[in-house]
């Protein structure tokens, strides 16, 4: 007998659903740093955070952090927006809408392979203040791995995660940058943003992905390409992130009769 499949599309999660969660995230960092990182006392550096998730709570975040909502976009090595997943570049000509309010900000500490980073995130809209990078311990630089430039790279890395939708077919992503010009991009959206909450409250801006540049100062470096968040324009708040109630919503992608 034949089988034959259906495809149903899952509709992306509401916009309060997204905010729960990394809220959730945000909350669970701060105790973990509440309750078992005293301040110092006699100017020395911050205990370890002892690790007590159970084993499926340490494979979920590894394979799913709920910082990460959706797909991961970055900007990579040959100066290109692209997903991480499958490195398909993302034309400039594509909307997404921006969910800025739900940005995250802070600082990462990666482990090695196998083990879970170290993070000190939460929602900058919902006040979360970044810790002073002195209060993350790691500060002799003498331990430092070094980098691709041949200096002591610096384990704690400032991070920036922007959540986007795309605008023609509702699958949402995640912009992650640690870049010096990745943060400049998203805080000249936030920028914008600031200024849209005062005659624009009810509204997301609707960006594309541009890529700048620079002409570097040392010629054998020549052209420096920059990531760029060009606002093309604005749409509703409540238009953004909308959920499927119905019961296809529900079913997998594939269901065999």
């Amino acid at each position: 007998m034949q089988t034959q499949k259906v495809n149903v599309k899952h509709q992306p999660p509401t916009a309060e659903q997204i905010r729960k969660m990394q809220i959730a995230e945000a909350e669970r960092d701060a105790a973990k740093v509440k309750a078992n990182l005293p301040a110092p006392t006699n100017g020395g550096t911050a205990l370890a955070v002892p690790d007590n998730r159970t084993d499926v709570q340490k494979y979920l975040d590894e394979i799913a952090p709920a910082s990460i909502v959706g797909r991961m976009i970055k900007f990579n090595k040959d100066g290109e927006f692209a997903t991480t997943d499958d490195d398909s570049v993302i034309g400039g000509d594509v909307d997404f809408t921006a969910l800025v309010d739900q940005t995250l900000i802070g600082w990462i500490k990666f482990n090695g392979e196998g083990a879970p980073p170290d993070r000190h995130m939460g929602l900058l809209y919902e006040g979360f203040l970044m810790p002073a990078r002195s209060s993350l311990g790691d500060l002799d630089q003498a331990k430092w791995e070094i980098g691709l430039d041949g200096k002591p790279q610096d384990p704690w890395s400032h991070q920036v995660y922007l959540v986007l939708q795309r605008g023609d077919s509702g699958e949402l992503f995640t912009f992650v940058t640690s870049s010096i010009t990745g943060r400049r991009a998203v805080g000249t959206l936030l920028r914008h943003y600031d200024r849209m909450q005062r005659t624009h409250p009810d509204q997301y801006p609707v960006v594309r992905l541009k890529v700048g540049g620079f002409q570097h100062k040392d010629d054998r470096v020549g052209w420096v390409k920059t990531p760029v968040i060009a606002v093309v324009g604005r749409t509703q708040k409540d238009s953004a992130a909308k959920p499927d109630t119905s019961l296809a919503a529900d079913l997998q992608d594939t269901i065999p009769f």
